[in-house]
């Protein structure tokens, strides 16, 4: 990866991690995780 995308990409990682309050320790696969159960939430039918 280039690594003007690879900055890009930490960049938005931090973004998304400060808008959504997560532990900055998480890992993506946890961040992911989180996003995918709001998503569902979002979702879901009531």
């Amino acid at each position: 990866m280039p690594p003007e995308l690879r900055k890009a990409h930490r960049e938005n990682d931090k973004a998304v991690t400060t808008a959504y309050g997560f532990d900055p320790k998480m890992t993506e696969a946890e961040i992911v995780a989180e996003l995918f159960k709001m998503y569902e939430k979002l979702t879901e039918k009531k």
